[in-house]
């Protein structure tokens, strides 16, 4: 019963909130314009941001999301790169405050979301490598953050998997660095194949930043940042109590 009370309250506070934020959305892009001198597409990542904080922190799935830097504010933009558990993944990154985008599939297929990926300029990833590195590369270009997920789909046991390489691709391309974050409890939450929330704590840990080693050979420079990358959100994941056999990194190179 409570679950189901808990659901209903996130449900209705949600719907009220999109609602809401459809309607003054055109106020808050006017202000960004006008006044900040911003254009739509940064105008728009930003009000998806301060709307993912608002559903993280202000309706909470029990406590409001709590953000961990284990070494400072990460350099920005950047590219972060974490584990993928649920749904409701994307909507943490609300909470880390920085301007961010996303590539991803899901909300393009949602007629509403759909409109405002695209005014916003989110790459997604159905699209193909080659037009999801181009709008990567300009988004960073253009001072927005990136948020890539390189197990490519939410894991189904919780465990961490390999890696794909088109994050790392991207940062060996650019020169940004890459942060790892290491997502915990939003399997718990939400996990694949639920239709419901379960009242939950989630942490982001925003690990040490990892820079590509511009002096190096390409594809040796794509393997370092992977395995390092990978090693370090498995080692936060052990580190909080999540022991597991890992899908560890192995040769070959995985495509993007």
């Amino acid at each position: 019963m409570a679950k189901l009370l808990f659901n209903i309250y996130f449900g209705i506070a949600f719907i009220l909130l999109t609602v809401f934020g459809l309607a003054i959305l055109p106020l808050i892009l006017l202000i960004n314009g006008l006044v900040l001198q911003r254009d739509l597409a940064t105008g728009l990542r930003r009000s998806i941001r301060f709307y993912g904080w608002i559903i993280v922190c202000c309706i909470p799935f029990k406590e409001p999301v709590r953000v961990e830097y284990s070494s400072g504010e990460p350099p920005v933009p950047a590219i972060f790169v974490a584990n993928h558990n649920s749904a409701i993944d994307p909507y943490l990154f609300g909470a880390v405050a920085h301007e961010n985008s996303f590539v991803t599939s899901w909300p393009f297929k949602i007629p509403l979301y759909s409109i405002f990926m695209k005014l916003a300029q989110y790459a997604n990833s159905a699209d193909g490598w080659d037009e999801v590195s181009k709008k990567c590369a300009a988004l960073l270009q253009a001072g927005s953050s990136v948020t890539i997920w390189p197990e490519g789909h939410r894991s189904r046991d919780g465990k961490l998997g390999r890696f794909k390489n088109g994050a790392f691709v991207l940062a060996a391309e650019t020169g940004h660095p890459i942060v790892p974050v290491c997502i915990l409890g939003s399997g718990d939450v939400m996990p694949p194949g639920s239709r419901m929330l379960t009242p939950g704590k989630v942490r982001l840990v925003i690990l040490e930043p990892i820079f590509p080693e511009l002096h190096e050979e390409k594809q040796t420079r794509i393997r370092n940042l992977r395995i390092k990358c990978h090693t370090a959100i498995l080692q936060s994941l052990e580190d909080h109590g999540h022991f597991q056999v890992s899908n560890t990194e192995q040769e070959p190179l995985f495509s993007p």
